[in-house]
């Protein structure tokens, strides 16, 4: 049987186009597609990404898809994803119907798995399967060959009896974890993603390495943890966390490195260190794998703060190549802490801050504000935090989200915060959602304004380039050719250790196409808008001043306005990007000869310092 498998759409309904790099790939399809290869069949890839010659996302899908289908005449296609590529889904669905309605679509992935009932009956593929989908879908494509299927009999898929959607048993006692075929990406041309598209990682995942060549690797599945925001809260203890040994993750690596030649690994896995000792088993193990094969490659990974990691387990990490952990930070306020049901403590936090320090790693994590339970003072417990400990760390700040699966979207169903489901899987991701104790009037302008300040990382350290040239050896990059910008390599000493560091980065040398200063303009114009508390289609003056443009402005004189004052820095922001030290791995700020991009961001700065007082 030849199977056709289509990634989702990256960024689908956030602008277009939105540039798909290898680190953000579902790593899901890759073992998907070795386990049906595993079993004999044939695997088709389409990766609807990465494609500018349309005017919109669902052009782009919709001329790829067609012409995938007539290409290859597939026996059964395969979608999955998770809860906001709900767009994506529901238009590749309609656009495969269009053209061939007789090839059946199962549906998998954390959308299903989140939402199973809901999402199969509002999107109707022939079949859906819930949880790990590896040996579910061998035995479907079993199924369809035979000439009398029985469907029933398969557990954990959704299917469809007389127009009646059918559930079967759910069964989540998986194969052994070590036992699971590694992951074949060839179907979806990764090494065009890793050449091509490498520099659309976000920066810490690439700022290590002047030509990053970044790979993905999952070392486990599951998350003891249930923390109220997660979409693993609802997980029975058959799903919980399973990792995978040492040596396969070893072996894994060989096989990835010898066919892709990557330097950056980022381990995937939300909690890669559960138990005490196995980031040291991991970093003895990489050391002399390194020293065995000659690989040259830095990595990242993710943890929890009960980890407890000790400063020599840190030190041995930094020696095998690791230049960053990623910590579930959240909030900085114990009532939020406690809310999220997050079993951490903040001074494991602070305890973990100081040893990055020590080590020399750098420091990865996220605020998410608006709990249950998060109000002025909670608030101003995290932004304390951030101003005191946080500074000079890899931050960002984001509003926290009900997705379907967490306690948190229950919450919301049953308070009426989402009173209508489907409009809320169309909206997922566009609109922030008010869970606090704190009015609409003043969370809204608060956070929208936060995120803003947030993404330009005013507050970090800066220093000038000593030198910032065009790369003139000839290489081309398909990002910069779109967004009419150069190659430079750059020079610049680290404000924090005095080390030098070089850099490779794509910046613009001509404003007049896509400037980030008309970016940056159009984003302001929506966030003032969501501020206000009006939906951006039906934007217009005397609705904006009447539906509380003047208690807006009023706002900004509540205390909770002050907190920001470190997102604004103690300075005006030059023509600059934002990168990390390669010796301390601190965040930075490097200002670069080039074109001016902060005028619009200065000008707001003074308006919220001087005028507003922030």
């Amino acid at each position: 049987m030849k199977v056709m498998l289509i990634l989702p759409t990256f960024g689908y309904d956030h602008g277009y186009p939105k540039f798909f790099s290898n680190s953000d790939f579902p790593t899901g399809f890759a073992y998907i597609a070795a386990a049906i290869k595993g079993s004999g069949h044939e695997v088709v890839g389409v990766n609807p990404n990465n494609n500018v010659n349309y005017a919109t996302a669902y052009d782009m899908v919709r001329s790829v898809i067609r012409e995938c289908l007539q290409k290859e005449m597939p026996d059964l296609i395969g979608l999955g994803g998770l809860s906001t590529d709900f767009n994506f889904l529901s238009d590749a669905i309609n656009i495969i119907r269009e053209n061939d309605s007789s090839i059946p679509i199962v549906l998998g992935g954390g959308i299903v798995n989140s939402d199973a009932e809901f999402i199969f009956t509002q999107l109707k593929p022939n079949f859906c399967i819930k949880g790990e989908a590896e040996e579910v879908i061998v035995k479907l494509i079993r199924a369809l060959e035979s000439t009398t299927p029985v469907f029933s009999e398969i557990d954990n898929i959704g299917y469809w009896n007389n127009n009646t959607p059918i559930f079967t048993k759910q069964n989540y006692n998986y194969i052994d974890i070590n036992d699971r075929l590694f992951p074949d990406y060839e179907p979806f041309e990764l090494s065009a993603l890793i050449d091509d598209y490498s520099m659309a990682a976000r920066y810490v995942y690439r700022y290590t390495r002047n030509n990053p060549r970044p790979m993905t690797i999952v070392s486990a599945r599951g998350c003891p943890f249930s923390c109220t925001f997660c979409i693993h809260g609802d997980a029975s203890d058959t799903r919980k966390y399973r990792a995978r040994s040492i040596d396969n993750i070893i072996e894994e690596i060989s096989y990835l490195y010898n066919m892709y030649n990557f330097n950056i690994l980022i381990i995937l896995d939300e909690l890669f260190v559960a138990k005490r000792g196995r980031l040291a088993e991991f970093s003895n193990a990489l050391i002399n794998a390194k020293l065995d094969n000659g690989w040259d490659f830095d990595w990242i990974f993710q943890t929890h703060s009960n980890s407890k990691i000790d400063y020599e387990t840190f030190k041995l990490a930094k020696k095998a190549g690791c230049y960053c952990f990623t910590y579930g930070l959240e909030s900085a306020s114990p009532a939020v802490i406690q809310s999220m049901n997050k079993k951490s403590e903040l001074s494991e936090v602070i305890k973990a801050i100081n040893l990055s320090n020590k080590v020399k790693l750098g420091f990865y994590a996220a605020f998410i504000l608006g709990d249950t339970v998060e109000n002025e003072e909670t608030i101003h417990e995290s932004m304390q935090f951030f101003s005191n400990y946080c500074i000079n760390l890899h931050i960002s700040f984001a509003a926290i989200s009900p997705y379907p699966g967490s306690e948190l979207f229950i919450h919301c169903l049953n308070n009426g915060i989402i009173s209508k489901r489907l409009e809320y899987y169309r909206n997922i991701d566009k609109e922030i959602y008010n869970m606090t104790s704190i009015r609409n009037t003043v969370w809204f302008s608060w956070i929208y304004l936060c995120i803003y300040l947030s993404q330009f990382s005013n507050y970090a350290q800066t220093t000038n380039a000593s030198s910032c040239k065009i790369d003139l050896s000839g290489s081309s990059n398909l990002i910069a050719d779109y967004y009419n910008q150069s190659i430079y390599n750059i020079a610049a000493v680290c404000p924090h250790c005095g080390e030098s560091n070089d850099y490779r980065e794509l910046l613009k040398t001509d404003i007049d196409r896509d400037s980030n200063s008309s970016k940056f303009s159009s984003s302001l114009k929506s966030t003032i808008v969501k501020m206000v508390g009006l939906k951006a289609n039906k934007y217009n003056v005397i609705k904006f001043i009447i539906n509380g443009a003047i208690y807006f402005m009023l706002s900004f004189w509540k205390p909770i306005y002050k907190d920001l004052s470190p997102l604004l820095g103690a300075r005006q922001r030059s023509a600059s990007f934002v990168t990390g030290c390669k010796f301390c791995h601190k965040r930075i700020i490097v200002n670069v000869a080039t074109y001016n991009n902060a005028g619009l961001f200065n000008k707001i700065r003074f308006f919220l310092k001087k005028v507003l007082r922030i």
